[in-house]
C-alpha cells in the first residue's frame, strides 16, 4: 500500500466509532432532504474576500446546499466561494465535466480551489486542460478513483456504469490521477461507498486519511470541515494572493498546516 497522510486534529475530539456511525446517519438524512431543493436553488455566490475563490462540488446525488458548513467557514476564512449545480448527476461524467469548465468559464474563475466530494472528483479530474488551467489545486473527498463496488447494486444509470471497477472510464480515471499533481485526495478509514481499503485509499504519497467513519462525514463532520479548511489554507500560504498575508509562513509541500501534526505516514 501507497504511504499516504494521516488528518489529526487539535482542536476537534474525535467520536467515538459508534457516534460517529450514529452521525453519519443523520448527516446522511440531512443530505438527501436537501437533494430535492438542490435541483432549484443553489448558494449564492460569495464574491468578497481577499484570498483565491473556491468551486464547490457535489458529487452522485448530491445538492449543493449540503456544503453548507464548508461554505460558511471559507468565507469566514476570506474565500469567495461558489456551488456549482450539475443536476441529478446520473449522466455521463465526461458531460459534467464540460459543464464544470462552462461553470468557470461564465463566471470568469480563475487561479481557484475546487473541493470535489465523491463523484464531483472524477468531474474535476476529467476536465480538459481549459478547466484546469483555471484551478490551483483539487481537492476531492471520498473519490473512487478506482471505483465502487456498489455500482454492482445500482448498474441502472450511466454514471453509476462509469464508476463500475472494471470500466475502461476507471480505468482511464487511475492512469490519470497518478498523472495529476494538482490533485489531492481526502478518505475516510472507513467509507460505506467506495468500501474495502484497495478501493477506498486512491494510492498516492500525498493522500490525507481523516481518522472517521463515514462518506457524508467527509462534508457535514466537524473534522471533516475542519481538514478541507485547512488544506487550502496550507496551499494559500505557499504563495498567499492577499497583500495582507506576506507574513504567512511558507509550508513545505509535504506537510500540512503547523498547528495540525498530521505528517504521520502509513504503509
Amino acid at each position: 500500500m501507497a504511504d499516504h497522510l494521516t488528518y489529526m486534529s487539535e482542536t476537534i475530539a474525535s467520536r467515538n466509532i459508534l457516534m460517529q456511525i450514529l452521525f453519519e446517519i443523520l448527516y446522511t438524512i440531512q443530505y438527501f432532504l436537501l437533494y430535492i431543493p438542490g435541483l432549484f436553488f443553489r448558494p449564492s455566490d460569495v464574491l468578497d474576500g481577499d484570498k483565491r475563490p473556491v468551486v464547490l462540488v457535489s458529487g452522485f446525488l448530491g445538492s449543493p446546499l449540503a456544503w453548507y458548513k464548508v461554505r460558511k467557514r471559507l468565507i469566514t476564512e476570506g474565500h469567495p466561494v461558489y456551488c456549482v449545480r450539475l443536476g441529478f448527476q446520473f449522466g455521463n461524467i465526461r458531460r459534467y465535466s464540460k459543464m464544470l469548465q462552462k461553470f468557470l468559464e461564465k463566471k470568469t474563475i480563475t487561479d481557484c480551489y475546487l473541493v470535489c466530494h465523491s463523484m464531483g472528483g472524477l468531474v474535476a479530474t476529467h476536465m480538459n486542460y481549459k478547466g484546469r488551467d483555471r484551478t490551483r489545486k483539487i481537492f476531492t473527498l471520498g473519490t473512487p478513483y478506482r471505483g465502487s463496488l456498489l455500482t454492482f447494486i445500482f448498474p441502472f444509470t450511466i454514471a453509476s456504469l462509469q464508476m463500475n471497477p472494471f470500466s475502461k472510464f476507471i480505468r482511464e480515471t487511475k492512469s490519470k490521477y497518478r498523472t495529476l499533481t494538482s490533485v489531492q485526495a481526502v478518505f475516510a478509514q472507513v467509507d460505506q461507498i467506495v468500501l474495502f481499503n484497495y478501493y477506498n485509499v486512491p494510492g498516492r504519497f500525498d493522500d490525507v486519511l481523516l481518522p472517521q467513519v463515514g462518506h457524508i462525514n467527509l462534508i457535514l463532520g466537524p473534522m471533516g470541515v475542519e481538514c478541507i479548511s485547512e488544506l487550502i489554507h496550507s496551499e494559500e500560504s505557499k504563495d498567499p494572493r492577499s497583500k495582507n498575508s506576506s507574513k504567512v509562513k511558507v509550508e513545505s509541500k509535504k506537510k500540512l498546516p503547523s498547528k495540525t501534526p498530521v505528517a504521520k505516514r502509513r504503509r
